[in-house]
């Protein structure tokens, strides 16, 4: 689902986006290492191409392939990252352009709790990855997207949503197994975590 206005706001300014340089990277560091260091990434939902500068400036990747459902967020991204090594393009997470075990990893920067039908995108990203891929996820789990405020102010999907130990089993589903613990952050409201694809 593409995000409303204040949706848009809330993930496209420079609080967010220092945010992602800083706090998120450091988190995912500690996840991965090194791991995506000269890596092909796959950002599923690229916004406005700030997880994708990430991913390259300080995470390590070779190169990017992000996409993003909203043509306007795409075009966003595609300004930013002119001079980078990102290949960006209109797509769905429900079906992934791109061969299957084709990308070294995959990045989900809070984005498979937009989409209806979570459990294919997951299937999707697990299809893509090569054997011993991994993928890197930042979540909002059920409750948070219950709350008042996100029922009221934002529109992401109402059912069929998930808890951090539901999205790490659908993962496991798909043979994408956990590599350390979940973490919480923000007093739950934020789930991260990374699984390899056996």
């Amino acid at each position: 689902m593409k995000l409303n206005g204040i949706e848009r706001a809330a993930m496209n300014n420079p609080l967010r986006a220092a945010h992602q340089h800083h706090r998120e990277a450091a988190w995912f560091r500690r996840l991965a290492g090194d791991s995506l260091a000269g890596q092909h990434v796959l950002e599923v939902g690229c916004g406005r191409g700030v997880g994708s500068e990430v991913l390259l400036k300080r995470l390590g990747a070779a190169r990017v392939t992000a996409f993003d459902i909203d043509e306007s967020m795409v075009e966003l991204a595609r300004r930013r990252l002119h001079r980078h090594p990102v290949e960006l393009s209109v797509g769905d997470a429900c079906a992934i352009e791109q061969p299957t075990g084709s990308v070294d990893a995959v990045m989900d920067f809070g984005i498979i709790h937009h989409v209806p039908d979570w459990q294919q995108a997951v299937s999707e990203i697990a299809r893509v990855l090569r054997p011993g891929g991994l993928v890197l996820f930042e979540e909002l789990p059920r409750w948070v997207l219950d709350t008042w405020a996100f029922r009221t102010l934002t529109v992401h999907p109402r059912e069929n949503r998930f808890e951090a130990g539901e999205f790490a089993a659908e993962l496991a589903r798909h043979g994408l197994h956990g590599v350390g613990r979940i973490e919480q952050h923000f007093g739950g409201m934020l789930f991260v975590g990374a699984a390899r694809k056996t």
